[in-house]
């Protein structure tokens, strides 16, 4: 709108007109700018206050609408959000997919573990290239080759329809430690249409080993002197069902003991065994010095296991571990036992045979010990104790107790510094008809004397050590010919006739007097006048080399108190040169076998045998002599 004239004025000079005209009486008490009534000049942001009024009250009136009408929609969101969170609607989950492992939930080491897995979808919709795979614990094998690893086993089972399910048997051949908890890793992996996102859900099952497959024992002395050899007979015996490959024997050594010897060739502390057989067993002898001070332990740590390939001198799985403890007794008096000469860990004797014992001592400290005695009692099943001779010693019968003192020695009186001296024993092994399934003799050597201590005052000192010895099996073995009785028929003159063939069976009879043999054999060699027939009885195998001429009988094992009988045939034609005579039909007849509690190769000797056959009825010496 155009401006009014009074618009012309500004406000300022309206003032000052105002402050400067005569002012009229007041006819009220109000001042005069705060006279009231209607203005005869309105403004023009009036009129736009009045519209803005007006447009303020439509917003607000809006505002109220679109608010309500959010509120409704959250509602709507809310009833919608909470059914598919409880009807579940379309959507795909992991927790909609169930894995049930049937199976055994304890087992023992090495043995052959089967497994049942069921899978269910429950989702609404189908389920794409689904992949199960389960890990297995290192060391597992397969069950259908046990020379091949199984680390883990993986199927597509492909598309898995809504609803649907889907069994899976798999076996495996697990290993562990006694009391040790394995956990097999459980995935299922899989993708649904129209995405190309991956699911994946995981679970365990949980294997507990109740026994291993591989046991450890170990023999030692539980003391021992500084500096003396000190041996370790370690046995590990396969518990298992199936061969274990890449068997390690591990050991830990402590401070102060040096290896001088091994049955078996030492890898930076552990011996490689390879492959054990069920239920067989592999022994390892280890032989060293231990240095130290009077009363300090020593403890050897040994561990068996399996390894990932034959030359790994680790084990990757562990089955069992045993512990030595070793205590350091001062020499003051250092002894050396000899049986038979030989001063060795392993000695052997043979049943029924005499013993010589030899024992040597030297006082090690710097003062004299007086009143020395040295004891060396005996024990074990192998021991004829009636048989017990001393020559310098008194026999202690009470206790079987070998003594060296002053009252035998007037040396052992008063021990000077390096003084030295001798004594010996001798006795007898029992015969092997009275052995036990495992005989041994125990030696323990005990040393007692007076020094003059640290504090100048006497002092009763002592120290102990203990040596074991093991008898050897004793096989009896007899070889005889037969004519007219046993199993095979035989044919001929008798007595034998020059240039004509007469046939013998020669039987072959072995008998085990003590401890179970391995690999038992027994052999000849037939004279050059003597043919083998082929023809052979009882049990074991028989094999010829032409050749050499050796018959060869193949016994196998031989148990403890068991016997066993053989025979083969042989033609002999006699010369006019043996007229006379008895030929021998054979060589000396000779048995080699393993004794396995001695742990060394016997042999024993039959004489030969010749045309004499003494166990045929009616045999007279004449039926043996070349006519």
């Amino acid at each position: 709108m155009p401006p009014l004239p009074e618009d012309d004025t500004g406000s300022l000079e309206r003032a000052r007109k105002r402050l400067y005209e005569p002012v009229a009486p007041s006819s009220g008490g109000n001042p005069p700018l705060a006279q009231s009534g209607p203005r005869l000049l309105p403004h023009t942001w009036r009129e736009s206050f009045q519209q803005f009024s007006r447009n303020g009250e439509r917003h607000v009136h809006f505002a109220g609408i679109f608010f309500t009408i959010a509120f409704l929609f959250f509602l709507v969101s809310l009833v919608a959000a909470g059914y598919f969170f409880f009807a579940g609607g379309n959507t795909v989950s992991v927790d909609k997919i169930t894995i049930d492992i049937q199976g055994p939930t304890t087992i023992a080491g090495g043995d052959t573990v089967p497994l049942s897995l069921t899978i269910t979808n429950k989702n609404p919709v189908a389920l794409e290239n689904a992949t199960i795979g389960i890990e297995f614990p290192s060391g597992t094998r397969s069950a259908d080759d046990i020379s091949q690893t199984y680390p883990r086993y993986t199927e597509n089972l492909g598309m898995l329809a809504s609803g649907a399910t889907i069994t899976r048997s798999l076996k495996a051949i697990i290993f562990g430690g006694a009391g040790q908890t394995l956990t097999l890793p459980v995935t299922f992996s899989y993708g649904t249409t129209g995405s190309n996102a991956g699911f994946v859900k995981k679970t365990s099952y949980p294997l507990t080993i109740s026994s291993t497959p591989l046991s450890l024992s170990v023999e030692t002395l539980s003391e021992t002197i500084s500096g003396k050899p000190l041996a370790f007979t370690l046995t590990v015996r396969s518990n298992a069902t199936v061969p274990l490959e890449n068997v390690v024997l591990a050991s830990t050594l402590p401070f102060g003991f040096s290896v001088t010897s091994s049955s078996r060739p030492l890898n930076n502390s552990s011996f490689l065994l390879g492959t054990i057989a069920p239920g067989a067993s592999k022994e390892v002898t280890l032989v060293g010095t231990l240095l130290g001070q009077d009363k300090e332990q020593r403890v050897f740590h040994f561990t068996v296991g399996t390894a990932d390939t034959p030359t790994n001198q680790t084990p990757v799985v562990s089955y069992m571990t045993q512990d030595a403890t070793v205590t350091i007794r001062a020499p003051f008096i250092n002894t050396t036992l000899a049986l038979n000469g030989d001063t060795g860990t392993n000695t052997v004797v043979t049943a029924g045979s005499p013993q010589n014992v030899s024992l040597s001592y030297t006082n090690t400290l710097s003062t004299s010990v007086t009143n020395a005695t040295i004891s060396i009692a005996l024990s074990g099943s192998a021991v004829d104790y009636d048989s017990i001779q001393t020559t310098n010693g008194f026999y202690r019968s009470s206790d079987h107790t070998v003594v060296f003192s002053r009252d035998t020695d007037s040396s052992l009186a008063s021990l000077a510094p390096g003084a030295s001296g001798f004594g010996s024993f001798s006795f007898a092994t029992l015969p092997a008809s009275m052995l036990p399934t495992t005989p041994s003799i125990t030696f323990t050597i005990s040393v007692s004397g007076t020094r003059v201590g640290q504090s100048n005052v006497p002092e009763l000192v002592n120290a102990s050590a203990a040596k074991t010895v093991k008898v050897a099996t004793s096989v009896m073995l007899s070889a005889a010919a037969l004519h007219s009785s046993g199993a095979i028929g035989n044919s001929g003159p008798i007595p034998p006739k020059a240039n004509q063939a007469t046939t013998y069976s020669i039987v072959l009879t072995a008998q085990n007097k003590g401890s179970a043999v391995a690999g038992g054999r027994v052999s000849t060699v037939l004279p050059g006048y003597v043919s083998y027939t082929g023809l052979t009885g009882g049990s074991g195998s028989f094999s010829y080399d032409g050749t050499s001429r050796s018959v060869s009988w193949d016994i196998g094992d031989l148990a403890q108190a068991g016997s066993t009988q053989g025979l083969f045939q042989v033609s002999f034609t006699p010369s006019t040169s043996q007229k006379g005579s008895a030929p021998p039909l054979t060589g000396a007849v000779t048995f080699s076998g393993y004794d396995r509690f001695a742990g060394v190769q016997i042999a024993e000797t039959a004489d030969p045998v010749t045309t004499e056959t003494k166990g045929d009825p009616g045999y007279v010496p004449t039926n043996a002599t070349v006519q």
